[in-house]
């Protein structure tokens, strides 16, 4: 580090206490605002609560603290059924006509994918 750039970085102390102290007061508002969305809320909602409250701060910075605090939303995943057959899918053939009894093993081999 030259010289010149460690009184650059001595100068710059105040601005980062300013800094962390107003991360400090925004984790503790993100967490109070988690805590009463049943801490079901992410970042986006997180975001926009604090912008309905008033306080304008950017989303990538709530994602930071909130990332910091170890801060996680909920994420409902999607429905999907997987029993329903294509659209254009054409029915397996029976080829045993529903008949299960064989006179001895081996003669008739059925499978099942459920």
């Amino acid at each position: 580090m030259t010289r010149s750039s460690y009184y650059a970085w001595r100068e710059g102390e105040a601005a980062r206490r300013a800094r962390q102290a107003a991360d400090d007061s925004l984790a503790h508002e993100i967490t109070v605002l988690h805590l009463a969305s049943r801490k079901t809320y992410g970042v986006p909602r997180i975001h926009a609560e604090l912008r309905r409250l008033g306080r304008r701060v950017n989303r990538k910075r709530v994602a930071r603290v909130m990332r910091e605090l170890d801060i996680r939303g909920v994420t409902r995943r999607k429905y999907r059924s997987l029993t329903m057959p294509g659209k254009k899918a054409k029915p397996a053939p029976d080829l045993i006509a529903r008949d299960f009894h064989a006179e001895r093993p081996g003669i008739k081999l059925v499978g099942d994918i459920t």
